[in-house]
């Protein structure tokens, strides 16, 4: 899942996704306490994190949101568990029916060994079964409004809404792809909601059993007669089909303006090389070629070279690495991910991003410069104390830059 050259962040859809992470760490204040008692000291847990979770698992009262964020900007600082997030009087509120339900078999979840995922034909035959158990098929047609009315009797609509998954008072659009043949992944909060209606008290684990079991649907091609035609016939066609497709840049132009006809006649009778001149010229969607990456790559690199000059003289900064340039930057995801266009900007920040050797040579230089501000004089342990630099973690830069101030500050 993971590349070397697009976070993680972006790669698992938590920026676009429908369902929100929760805006800040979240804890159970019972739980914190019995793990002082146990302990000495409190931890996060990973089941209070879940998406649309907002009950205890052990306790089943409603979980407490912490102050410290959910998307930190230091993303791999870390930040402990503190019982002073507790407030004093407080009273513990127990957690709804349906969010208890709901946190149990998000545990199990959790709880599962590695199991191999059924995949998308067997998540649409599933799925198909289960609109038919609970009377929700007619024919090939799944009516979703009842599968909506069961959800909407099970989960409370303002918690659907704050999740996302209520966008008006009708069915949402993301029922109904659940529904219908699976072409993508959903959340696992999804799941559970449609589980938990349909299937209330079953294990998560043998849902996804009853999955696997579920043969996939093989698509039987029938043998299409196509009308006789010359060959002569044929080509002519073609070339018609041909040309339009080379104006229009695309089959659905073409048979919007004029060309409906000869779709239609190369449809009946000669379907194979119709399909295949369709699928050359194919085109992604998308603006790219419009864009003057030329253009945007100088007016972004005078924006990074103010934003350098601005804070070269600023000792107090965090490190300005390439992340930290590229914060600043308007639309940062796309300049990170579209930098092979962007030569200028790449240049800049191969040489003006700055190293950990560097980084800390500049929290040294800060504290000594403070040292002569009010004339105290450190020693070197100190210094190296005071900027949390530690032997086994020193750039080999620092320790040549430590050698050479040494006989000042030893």
């Amino acid at each position: 899942m993971l590349a070397s050259d697009r976070p993680t962040i972006g790669l698992s859809g938590a920026s676009t996704a429908l369902i929100k992470w929760p805006e800040w760490l979240r804890y159970c204040p019972v739980c914190f306490e019995d793990m002082a008692a146990r302990f000495g000291e409190p931890y996060w847990r990973r089941s209070w994190q879940i998406q649309g979770i907002d009950a205890c698992p052990e306790h089943g009262c409603q979980l407490l949101d912490s102050p410290i964020p959910f998307r930190r900007a230091q993303r791999h600082e870390f930040h402990p568990a503190s019982p002073l997030f507790l407030p004093r009087g407080l009273r513990v509120s127990p957690a709804g029916e349906e969010a208890i339900r709901l946190v149990k078999a998000a545990t199990q979840l959790l709880a599962l060994e590695e199991v191999q995922s059924p995949g998308y034909g067997r998540w649409t035959n599933l799925y198909r079964y289960l609109a038919t158990e609970c009377g929700a098929r007619r024919g090939r047609q799944v009516r979703a409004e009842v599968i909506w009315d069961k959800i909407s009797a099970s989960n409370r609509r303002d918690w659907l809404a704050a999740n996302g998954l209520l966008t008006s008072g009708e069915c949402p659009p993301w029922l109904f792809a659940m529904f219908r043949k699976h072409r993508k992944g959903f959340s696992a909060l999804q799941h559970l909601i449609v589980w938990t209606s349909l299937r209330p008290g079953q294990h998560a684990g043998s849902l996804i059993s009853e999955a696997n079991t579920h043969q996939i649907d093989l698509v039987s091609y029938r043998s299409v007669q196509m009308l006789p035609a010359e060959i002569e016939h044929k080509q002519q066609y073609r070339t018609i089909w041909l040309q339009a497709l080379a104006y229009h840049g695309g089959a659905k132009a073409a048979r919007q303006d004029g060309a409906g006809a000869c779709y239609a006649w190369l449809y009946r009778h000669d379907r194979h090389w119709l399909m295949v001149a369709n699928q050359v010229r194919q085109h992604r969607q998308g603006n790219n070629s419009h864009i003057d990456w030329g253009a945007r790559d100088r007016r972004l690199v005078r924006l990074l070279i103010r934003i350098g000059r601005g804070s070269e003289e600023d000792l107090g900064l965090p490190r300005r690495s390439r992340n930290w340039f590229l914060q600043k930057l308007p639309h940062r995801a796309s300049v990170e991910h579209h930098l092979g266009q962007l030569p200028l900007c790449r240049t800049f920040l191969d040489r003006y991003a700055e190293s950990v050797g560097e980084y800390q040579i500049r929290r040294l230089t800060a504290a000594m410069l403070e040292d002569v501000q009010t004339g105290i004089t450190s020693r070197r342990w100190e210094l190296e104390k005071r900027c949390g630099l530690e032997k086994s973690r020193m750039a080999p830069l620092t320790t040549a830059f430590i050698r050479l101030i040494g006989r000042w500050i030893e």
